[in-house]
């Protein structure tokens, strides 16, 4: 990996032979200025250091897409980036200065690979090794340049610590027990956060907080309780030093624009911090938030921002019927990460399942009965992949023994292939096509004593299975 500081970096990159010029704008932009080809005219174009490592990331994370691609065709870039960037300023640049755009990434991973085989403008080397190398050397440039960022940050806005992250807004998604939560779980380990969970009735005052009356030496007065939001503010401001986090679980499933309100403009970012101040809105919130930065010997707060040292985490399942859709402005305000399922995590549970099919018992992982059957048969209806089932989908505790799995995958897993996955889709993909009712489905599953899958899934649980009786194949029915 390239080891010199940016401007190192840059300097290099402008020695690399090319119709179109590259330079590097200082801490106060932060990001790459770039040209076209000038053959009309030089035209200059800008995109931030922290937008560029969105956009390699996004590039990783949809890499089968762009690798029979690594020559330049201007409609099948064009399309690409179109259809894969998450970030809706370097999306809509790239569709109109498609070349250009190609152009940036291409030296970018180039230089920071230091590759030795000739440049060409129109030929990308591509890799996840060389993605993650640019995105590992952009990202240590951001963070040695947040160590300069005190000197410019705005007099009313707190210094951040040397190690702290500056701060992102992130909605993790994907198929439902793909470990989204853990994942947020793990990142934000040892770090001080503080953890919601949005459902249909949240509201901008649950959010926020609001006056409430509470008891006082007998007497019913009121008093404003913070919600999640004020809480974890407060915290950034009070701890500059280390990285705040608040987690929202399920935020599509309130009206996520509503529920933050005013608070929507604090998220467009700008070195970790709001870009944007506002005015407070309810003089109790500004009051109780004054009142604890002077407990703390803080300067008080006329405006509402975000510090640098707060980042906003979501997780969202795409799939569940009871979902808000985000609109557009909100969600080009935040990054995507996609979870992929990941079967191969040493965590998932390896617990054999007793499962009777029309040809007797036989006894199968949960990872190949989740994957290899159920995901492999869905897959093959072509049901969308947020609605495939992840490797978390039942927990450890749920598959600890044969009593505990089989009333886990009845009552969790069959009723959400039934009412959710298959109920467009016709159940008879997965199911016996004799079963009316999922009444009909839970006993006889639970009685154990007649199969309840199609002979599709059948075989694929036939096939996947690991232990059988060496004489007939099938494993011995318990009477």
């Amino acid at each position: 990996m390239y080891s010199q500081s940016i401007n190192s970096f840059i300097q290099d990159i402008q020695h690399i032979e090319s119709d179109m010029s590259l330079s590097y704008l200082p801490i106060s932009s932060s990001g790459f200025k770039f040209s076209n080809t000038g053959r009309r005219g030089t035209k200059y174009f800008y995109v931030s250091l922290s937008q560029m490592v969105s956009v390699l990331n996004d590039i990783r994370d949809q890499l089968p897409k762009f690798l029979p691609n690594t020559q330049y065709v201007e409609k099948n870039w064009r399309d690409l980036f179109g259809e894969n960037l998450t970030d809706d300023i370097s999306n809509a640049l790239s569709t109109v200065q498609t070349l250009p755009f190609f152009n940036l990434i291409n030296k970018i991973i180039y230089k920071s690979n230091e590759l030795t085989i000739p440049f060409n403008d129109k030929q990308m080397p591509l890799s996840e090794e060389y993605l993650n190398i640019a995105i590992e050397y952009l990202t240590l440039q951001m963070l040695d340049e947040k160590k300069q960022l005190e000197s410019l940050l705005d007099k009313n806005k707190l210094s951040v610590g040397a190690d702290v992250v500056l701060g992102e807004n992130i909605i993790y998604y994907g198929a439902p027990g793909t470990g989204k939560s853990h994942h947020l779980n793990e990142l934000t380990e040892g770090d001080r956060k503080i953890v919601t969970v949005f459902h249909p009735d949240t509201q901008n005052s649950d959010f926020i907080g609001s006056l409430k009356p509470t008891n006082i030496s007998g007497a019913v007065t009121y008093a404003f309780r913070p919600g999640p939001f004020t809480t974890a503010l407060l915290e950034a401001l009070k701890n500059p030093e280390q990285n705040v986090y608040l987690v929202i679980e399920e935020i599509n499933r309130a009206p996520a624009a509503a529920v933050f309100g005013e608070l929507f403009q604090l998220l467009d970012r700008e070195n970790g911090a709001s870009k944007y101040e506002i005015d407070f809105t309810d003089p109790d919130m500004q009051a109780y938030i004054n009142e604890q930065l002077k407990a703390a010997g803080l300067d008080e707060c006329s405006k509402l921002s975000i510090p640098a040292n707060l980042s906003l985490l979501a997780t969202m399942n795409s799939s569940d019927q009871a979902v808000m859709p985000l609109d557009t402005a909100f969600k080009r305000r935040w990054s995507f990460r996609y979870m992929k399922l990941d079967f191969d995590n040493p965590a998932v549970s390896s617990q054999n399942l007793q499962i009777m099919t029309t040809q007797g018992v036989y006894y199968i992982t949960w990872k190949d009965f989740a994957n290899k059957v159920i995901n492999h048969q869905l897959k093959e209806m072509k049901v969308p992949e947020d609605r495939l089932i992840g490797p978390f989908f039942l927990n450890s505790t749920e598959l600890s023994n044969s009593d505990t799995s089989n009333e886990a995958i009845s009552g969790k897993l069959f009723v959400y292939l039934w009412d959710d996955v298959l109920r467009h889709k016709g159940r008879n993909i997965i199911f016996d096509k004799s079963i009316g009712t999922f009444g009909e489905l839970h006993e006889q599953f639970i009685g154990g004593k007649k199969s309840v899958f199609s002979e599709v899934i059948e075989s694929l649980i036939i096939s996947n299975s690991n232990t059988a009786d060496d004489s007939t194949g099938v494993a011995e029915v318990d009477e």
